[in-house]
């Protein structure tokens, strides 16, 4: 089954060779862009509470609460490879702007761009590889796509770390604000003759269907208790486990369990989209609030670490799967419009979630906050048990 999941990383076809290009710059960009990661331990070092860091992400957090839906309508009406060099090249530029700053003043505006660049980054880069992929290869390019990202997303914070340790948190972002900024030129190259290609023959509704917002709702609705439940993972629990006696090694080793574990699932993407998208989301939500129940009541390093590489699968299966759902009940012309409104509400759940577990894990205890969760996660699957909708114009959609 995996080995079918790559068919498209290694086909020679035209629509394999695009998905590589677009795989390819979205890993380039995703190690660069992993440096936010570093942003914390950069601002600790130049004096920063715990009040400043929590208003840091907070600032970097705020664009994605109402720019994925915007983006995604724009993409529609002005051509998403546009709006993916503009946001590579925010990030990257912001990236640069890091390596010369030195206050902690400094780093909270930069998070605004950098918010900005990483808002359009994502459903725009989701957008531009589903438009491309034929619909019943969707999971699987999505979840190529969750590879590319994620693979990104390990390499870089562990090569920022290395820079930073041997020349300075300012040459790390110096090193990753290039990187960022040679992907945006690769990218122009790499993706926009390709696009122009597919779309030319296709004119963007300015007006999206309501109707497609409701065939799309369940996925929508689900992104929220997803959003809180990632939230919890890199707000809350790597405090909750040093709490819990481990060492910052062993922490570290918890954070590479869960996005390794969270990779392979990603590359199993097809296979999960077989099975059926609905089925494979409302398994997953079961699976991690049983997880999340059982987190209280051993807190050893080799079962904390089980329950990491758990929590990373089940969020594994969620991310590509419910992409996949969207992208195919949405029209091509309004395919941007569909994905930004999906990140957006993704992004509503991932700002609230660490506000909202902080205050009960405060004021309840950690262990009511672990309950909270799994209550949040079970209470979603009657949602993915409702009579699928359809969009009369999903069957005019371009499959190919």
């Amino acid at each position: 089954m995996l080995v079918r999941d790559w068919r498209l990383m290694v086909s020679v076809s035209p629509t394999a060779r695009h998905l590589r290009r677009l795989h390819l710059s979205v890993f380039s960009a995703s190690i660069g862009i992993a440096y936010v990661y570093l942003i914390p331990a950069f601002a600790e070092e130049l004096g920063a509470g715990y009040l400043d860091l929590g208003l840091i992400g907070t600032v970097r957090s705020l664009p994605y609460t109402f720019l994925p839906v915007i983006a995604g309508y724009l993409g529609d009406r002005f051509g998403k490879p546009r709006l993916y060099f503009l946001s590579v090249f925010a990030a990257g530029f912001g990236t640069l702007l890091l390596a010369a700053t030195h206050t902690i003043q400094g780093i909270l505006a930069v998070q605004v761009l950098l918010g900005i660049g990483l808002s359009l980054f994502w459903p725009i880069s989701e957008a531009l590889v589903s438009e491309v992929s034929p619909s019943q290869e969707r999971a699987s390019a999505i979840g190529m796509y969750a590879v590319a990202w994620g693979s990104g997303f390990l390499i870089g914070p562990l090569l920022g770390g290395i820079i930073a340790e041997a020349a300075g948190f300012q040459s790390s972002f110096l090193v990753a604000g290039v990187l960022i900024l040679i992907t945006a030129g690769g990218s122009v190259v790499a993706i926009r003759g390709e696009q122009k290609r597919r779309v030319s023959t296709k004119q963007a509704s300015t007006r999206p269907s309501w109707d497609l917002v409701s065939a799309v709702l369940p996925m929508l609705v689900v992104q929220i208790p997803y959003a809180i439940v990632l939230a919890f993972v890199v707000s809350i629990f790597p405090g909750y486990v040093v709490e819990s006696g481990l060492t910052p090694t062993e922490v570290g080793l918890l954070l590479s369990g869960f996005g390794l574990v969270r990779i392979v699932v990603f590359s199993l993407a097809g296979w999960m989209g077989r099975v059926g998208e609905r089925k494979s989301i409302g398994s997953a939500f079961l699976g991690m609030a049983l997880v999340l129940l059982w987190i209280p009541l051993n807190r050893s390093f080799v079962a904390l670490l089980v329950d990491s590489c758990l929590l990373g699968a089940f969020i594994g299966i969620i991310y590509p799967q419910t992409i996949a759902y969207v992208s195919k009940r949405s029209p091509t012309e309004n395919l941007g419009f569909a994905i930004g409104a999906y990140e957006t509400i993704f992004g509503i759940g991932f700002a609230a979630g660490p506000i909202l577990l902080g205050f009960i894990a405060q004021t309840a205890g950690v262990n009511f906050a672990f309950l909270i969760l799994a209550v949040i996660a079970l209470a979603i699957i009657p949602v993915l048990a409702f009579p699928r909708r359809a969009v009369a114009a999903t069957t005019t959609r371009a499959e190919s």
